[in-house]
């Protein structure tokens, strides 16, 4: 059985005291319940002046004793350092954790005091102790026997039915007795503990006395490890894993629930190399019963009757199985228990809180080991990528070994393989899924090579794969067409709206134009009926005024010129004069000034365009400015 001993792992690295491991361990600690009993228990308190009787069946405390005198006038001379020196041992004995110390290193001297008093008297009394009439009392009674009589009690072969009250009374006077107490008993009274056990479990024919005696001694042990003496006292003792290992019966459901949360203890808070011992004592348990060396363990899981059994069963698997630094000493570990039957059972648990949460762990690190190993591999594919290498690195690894004949076997069946440039690849193929299949634990366990010669690989994985691979492949190719079309049909669409849009911008902006003219050509309307009308109303007054009187004087030319001669005198104030241009709208072309009432029509010159508004005239094809009616020529006409 591979490292079924339990022994040391010679490829196991040494453990590491680091943050990381300190980590890991409280978050087990978190989710593995404590081997001590603390939710259903009040709080002794230290000092009790109790006046009940103690044939009380209920009261079952250890009551303080009144101090005597002689302690009263010894306290009384005890100064203020030897005070606090006792009261510091005391809360030692008394196995207090520092959460509790604190609150009563705050009492006031004298409560100090009183306190240590009482306690050098009631631990003297549990010393010498005090012989009750009638002999032991049960366990719903208060415990009178010192820890030196429970051993001659135990030495002296006592029948069943008393060892299992002496028993019970031992288990509640390990609870409640200081730490002084149990390492007095346990000088000898552990190995006492531990040969009634053994005596017990070599029985062939087990009574029922006999398997309730078996439960006590396991509630006994586990009351004496409650403490740091009695944890390395048991620890100490060889026989005491082996025992332990031996008590895990499924028939009885109680003491195996009790011995796999000692176990469970042992593997969070015992020694460096607990988890070996352990395995081994485990080992040697299921060889005598010719089992495997964690069916027990797994049969526990399927009585889903006993659901604490349940719950602590699965602590100790988690405690095992994460204890170890090495990744492949875990996921061996955890392989062996699937194979026992773990793998079956766990979809078939009932969930309940606590279980719940041992299931979670038990899943994520799994989890965490198999991407572990992932990584691993793809670690050694980034390092080791040259084939030559690895070869040799294997070569060096199974020279010498059983293993080198399966190596060398290996290599010849592949160059058996056809020399066919499209059939090899795929050889291969099958090949690298059937290794990585067992290697890297697909199935979440090893193989099982016991129970036939032959290996059963699933094969329906890589078929499914090359199937689906092949669906793929055509999928993707009818997607990169559809792909290719949907891009082209987009961009279409897309310049046919950008001309559109185009086509709209340029059909808003001629209808602006238009508009525009539109606006434009009802003003010029409007002006050439204006004019029109102008131009009737100036015609009308021609046709209908008097003669004309003569054309006026020119006026004088630029630089005090006179003007020139004309055919006639100077015209008379009554002078109508016309304004005329050529018949081009030519800026360039000049403009003149007619006088129409001289025969002779004097022609004078004007150098701008008169800002009298002008009007065509049709019949002439001129520009008419005005008429303009003045005794003196228009002062843009010049000669």
């Amino acid at each position: 059985m591979d490292q079924a001993s339990g022994g040391e792992d010679p490829n196991k690295p040494s453990k590491k005291k680091s943050n990381e491991d300190e980590s890991k361990n409280k978050k087990l600690r978190d989710r593995i319940t404590s081997f001590r009993k603390t939710g259903n228990k009040k709080e002794k308190p230290l000092i009790q002046h109790s006046t009940q009787h103690s044939t009380d069946p209920l009261f079952t405390q250890v009551e303080m004793p009144v101090p005597q005198p002689l302690f009263d006038d010894r306290s009384m001379n005890l100064s203020e350092k030897e005070i606090n020196d006792l009261f510091e041992k005391m809360m030692e004995d008394m196995n207090l954790n520092e959460e509790r110390k604190a609150p009563l290193r705050g009492k006031e001297l004298s409560t100090r005091r009183e306190m240590v008093v009482q306690y050098i008297s009631a631990t003297a009394k549990s010393i010498t102790g005090s012989k009750v009439p009638g002999g032991l009392r049960n366990s719903r009674h208060e415990s009178t026997l010192s820890s030196q009589e429970y051993v001659h009690e135990l030495r002296s072969g006592i029948t069943e039915e008393k060892l299992l009250n002496c028993l019970e009374s031992l288990r509640v006077s390990l609870t409640s007795n200081p730490v002084s107490w149990v390492n007095n008993f346990g000088h000898e009274g552990l190995g006492l503990l531990l040969e009634a056990l053994e005596k017990l479990l070599d029985k062939k024919q087990q009574e029922n006395i006999d398997k309730r005696n078996q439960h006590k001694l396991i509630q006994c042990l586990k009351a004496f490890m409650n403490n740091k003496y009695g944890l390395q006292r048991i620890l100490g003792d060889e026989r005491s894993l082996l025992l332990l290992a031996r008590a895990i019966d499924p028939k009885q459901t109680s003491m195996m629930t009790e011995t796999v949360k000692i176990l469970s203890a042992f593997c969070i808070i015992g020694e460096e190399n607990i988890l070996d011992k352990i395995l081994a004592a485990m080992t040697i348990a299921a060889e005598r019963n010719n089992k495997e060396r964690f069916a027990s363990i797994v049969e526990g899981l399927e009585n889903h009757e006993a659901q604490q059994l349940q719950v602590a069963c699965m602590q100790l698997i988690n405690a095992l199985v994460t204890s170890p630094d090495d990744l492949d000493f875990r996921i061996h570990l955890r392989n062996e228990f699937l194979r026992c039957g773990l793998k079956k059972i766990l979809p078939e648990l009932k969930e309940t809180e606590e279980l719940d949460i041992q299931l979670k762990v038990f899943n994520e690190n799994k989890e965490e080991d198999s991407i572990e190993l992932s990584h691993r591999l793809d670690d050694i594919r980034a390092e080791m990528d040259d084939m030559n290498e690895v070869y040799h690195l294997l070569s060096n690894m199974v020279k010498d070994t059983g293993s080198e004949t399966y190596f060398l076997s290996i290599l010849q069946h592949l160059l058996l393989i056809r020399n066919d440039y499209y059939i090899r690849p795929q050889y291969y193929k099958v090949i690298e899924e059937c290794v990585s299949q067992v290697v890297l634990h697909r199935s979440g366990m090893d193989p099982d090579f016991g129970y036939s010669k032959r290996l059963d690989v699933d094969f329906t994985h890589l078929i499914d794969q090359c199937v689906d691979k092949a669906k793929v492949e055509e999928s993707e190719q009818n997607a990169a067409e559809y792909s290719k079309k949907f891009d082209e049909e987009f961009s279409a669409r897309q310049e046919a709206q950008a001309e559109s849009q185009k086509k709209e911008e340029k059909i808003k902006e001629l209808e602006g134009k238009i508009q525009a003219l539109e606006s434009q050509l009802t003003i010029e309307k409007d002006k050439l009926t204006e004019a029109q009308r102008l131009i009737s109303e100036s015609e009308a007054k021609i046709a209908a005024g008097p003669t004309a009187p003569g054309p006026p004087p020119p006026p004088p030319l630029p630089g005090g010129a006179a003007a020139p001669p004309t055919s006639s005198t100077t015209s008379s104030p009554t002078s109508t004069w016309w304004l005329f241009s050529p018949s081009t709208t030519s800026s360039s072309s000049p403009w003149s000034c007619w006088d129409t009432t001289t025969t002779t029509s004097t022609r004078w010159r004007a150098s701008t365009p008169p800002a009298t508004p002008w009007l065509w005239t049709p019949t002439t094809s001129t520009l008419l400015w005005g008429p303009r009616r003045a005794s003196t020529p228009p002062p843009h006409c010049l000669s």
